[in-house]
C-alpha cells in the first residue's frame, strides 16, 4: 500500500531537491496524497468492482502525472548561470530516474506471467528500490552540502559576512590584475577553480557582497564598462564588432543585448552620442558593425 505510491513520493523528494521557493505547496501534497490513496484503494478493493475500478484510473492519472512532474523539476530555474556541478548533478539525477523507471515501469511490461518471470519481476523491482534509496541519499548530500537559495521578494537578502569581503576582493583583483572578463567563454566554475573556491561560494559571494543577481550579470557589466570607456575614445578606431571581441563577447548580438541592457541605448547611439558630446569627429569606418 506504501509502495504504490512511489511516484507521488519521488516527486515531491525532487521538489525539495530543485525548488527551493517557499510557498505554497499545498496542491502538490495533494497530488500525492491522490497517488498514496488512489493506489492503496486500487490493492484493497475488491477486482472488477466498480470502487476498485474508480480506484484504478485515479492511480494511473496521478501517478502518470506525477511521474512527469518528478522529470520536470530538475529543470527549474535551469539557466546558463547554474553552476557546473549543480548542471552535472541535475543531469546525473534526471539519467538515473530515467533508467530505474525505463526498467521498474516500462521494461517488465515484457515479462511472461509464470512463475520465474514473477520472481525476477520481483527481483528488478527490488534492486531498483535500493538503487533508487542509495541515490537518493547521494543526492540529499549533495543538496546539504550545495544549497539552492531561494529567490523570494519575501525572502531578504542574507548580509555580507567578512569572509564574503574577502571573497569579493579577490574577485576585483581578477578583474584589475588579470582582465578575466575578456575571456568570451568564461565560466563560474573557471573563476572558482583559479581561486580554490567552491562555486556555491563563488556564486554567493556575487549576489551578496556584490549586489549582481548572478555570474553573467556581473560578469557582463564589467564588460560593458570596458566597452563603453573604447567606444566614448575618440582615438578609438575599431569597430563595433571588434570592441564586443576586445572585452569578451563571443559575438554582436549578446554584446547589443547586454549593452541595452546595461546602459539604455545601442552601443552605436551610445558612441554618436557620447563622442559628440566631445566635439569629436566622426569616423565611418569606426561606426560599422
Amino acid at each position: 500500500m506504501i509502495g504504490v505510491g512511489a511516484c507521488g513520493w519521488a516527486w515531491l523528494v525532487t521538489r525539495a531537491l530543485f525548488d527551493p521557493a517557499e510557498r505554497d505547496a499545498r496542491w502538490a501534497r495533494l497530488v500525492g496524497l491522490i497517488v498514496a490513496l488512489s493506489g492503496a484503494l486500487s490493492v484493497l478493493a475488491p477486482a472488477g468492482g466498480l470502487i476498485g475500478r474508480v480506484a484504478d484510473n485515479a492511480y494511473a492519472l496521478s501517478g502518470s502525472t506525477a511521474l512527469l512532474l518528478t522529470f520536470v523539476e530538475p529543470f527549474h530555474r535551469h539557466g546558463r548561470d547554474l553552476p557546473g556541478a549543480e548542471k552535472g548533478f541535475r543531469f546525473a539525477f534526471v539519467t538515473i530516474y530515467a533508467v530505474l523507471v525505463a526498467v521498474s515501469v516500462m521494461g517488465l511490461r515484457a515479462v511472461g506471467e509464470g512463475p520465474d518471470e514473477a520472481l525476477r519481476d520481483d527481483l528488478a523491482k527490488s534492486a531498483c528500490a535500493v538503487v533508487g534509496l542509495a541515490a537518493l541519499l547521494v543526492a540529499v548530500r549533495f543538496r546539504q552540502g550545495h544549497p539552492l537559495a531561494a529567490r523570494t521578494a519575501a525572502t531578504p537578502r542574507r548580509a555580507p559576512t567578512e569572509d564574503d569581503a574577502r571573497l569579493a576582493e579577490r574577485l576585483r583583483r581578477l578583474l584589475v590584475d588579470e582582465a578575466i572578463d575578456s575571456r568570451p567563454e568564461l565560466k563560474i566554475g573557471d573563476i572558482a577553480a583559479r581561486l580554490g573556491e567552491p562555486e556555491h561560494r563563488v556564486s554567493q559571494c556575487i549576489s551578496t557582497a556584490l549586489g549582481f543577481p548572478n555570474f553573467n550579470r556581473w560578469i557582463n557589466h564589467h564588460r560593458i564598462a570596458r566597452a563603453r570607456r573604447m567606444l566614448a575614445d575618440p582615438d578609438e578606431r575599431r569597430s563595433i564588432l571588434e570592441i564586443a571581441f576586445a572585452c569578451g563577447f563571443a559575438s554582436l548580438g549578446p554584446f547589443n543585448r547586454a549593452f541595452r541592457d546595461d546602459v539604455g541605448t545601442t552601443p552605436r547611439a551610445y558612441r554618436s552620442t557620447t563622442r559628440a558630446s566631445l566635439g569629436a569627429p566622426g569616423d565611418q569606418a569606426a561606426n560599422q558593425d
